[in-house]
């Protein structure tokens, strides 16, 4: 009896029950072994917090040495030289270019007076002169012509002018160059008027000036007109050199 109302009084204290419960696991069992998974996790993370990492030094190695803030400064200064340059360059090379014509035009009545000079030489009628873009203009008794409009040995003609013309200029800006090298420009196309002329020109530079004056060629005829002769011959894949020369 002392019982009985000893619950009554419990029950009353409890109110009213109210609706069952959710609960997250489905059976006691779960709940059991979702605690026994939670138990083993919790050995192993203690086990792994006693273990040293064995990347904790390379991690801050890199923190410390490898990851730099980017300094754009030396790009940068690259960058504006690299543009001045271009500049430079277009104010040299453009032909519309003031700063390029002043320049051809300190050296250019040189240039012509040479060029006129070894083309009468060399007896080429023509008339060539340079103007301060670098075009030329071809003329022969006031008939404008291209450089395709010459025949073959009066191509070799202005070439061979040209390229004399030029080296004076080059020497007359730094300094003179010893060595000249003539390679077949008189063998083809050239007649034996343009050929005498050539090698007066060239006895005339190397006696005047003191140039060692080497002439590449295939014509036999020539051999009598120069002072030393170095003979290159290629017979099956091999060549033998001779020379009047006595070697000691």
């Amino acid at each position: 009896m002392i019982q009985e109302n000893t619950l009554s009084i419990a029950l009353e204290e409890l109110g009213e029950l109210s609706d069952e419960p959710t609960v997250f696991y489905d059976s006691l069992d779960d709940a059991y072994n979702h605690r026994s998974s939670l138990d083993k996790l919790k050995a192993e993370l203690e086990g792994l917090k006693l273990q040293v990492d064995p990347y904790q030094e390379q991690i801050i190695e890199m923190q410390e040495t490898a990851i730099k803030e980017v300094d754009y400064t030396t790009l940068n200064e690259m960058v504006r030289v690299k543009e001045h340059q271009e500049f430079l360059q277009k104010l040299l090379t453009s032909k519309d270019s003031f700063i390029r014509k002043r320049i051809i035009d300190q050296n250019l009545s040189f240039l012509n007076k040479r060029l006129a000079y070894y083309l009468e030489r060399i007896g080429l009628p023509h008339t060539v002169v340079f103007l301060n873009d670098l075009t030329v203009e071809i003329q022969e008794l006031g008939r404008d012509l291209d450089f395709d409009n010459l025949s073959r040995g009066e191509r070799n003609r202005l070439i061979l002018s040209l390229s004399w013309a030029f080296r004076d200029v080059w020497e007359n800006l730094y300094q003179p160059i010893n060595l000249l090298f003539i390679d077949e420009l008189v063998d083809s196309g050239m007649d034996s008027s343009g050929v005498e002329n050539s090698l007066a020109i060239l006895k005339k530079i190397s006696r005047e000036r003191k140039k060692s004056v080497w002439l590449v060629s295939h014509k036999d005829e020539l051999a009598g007109r120069v002072n030393n002769i170095l003979t290159v011959i290629k017979e099956n894949g091999f060549t033998s050199y001779n020379t009047d020369i006595e070697v000691i």
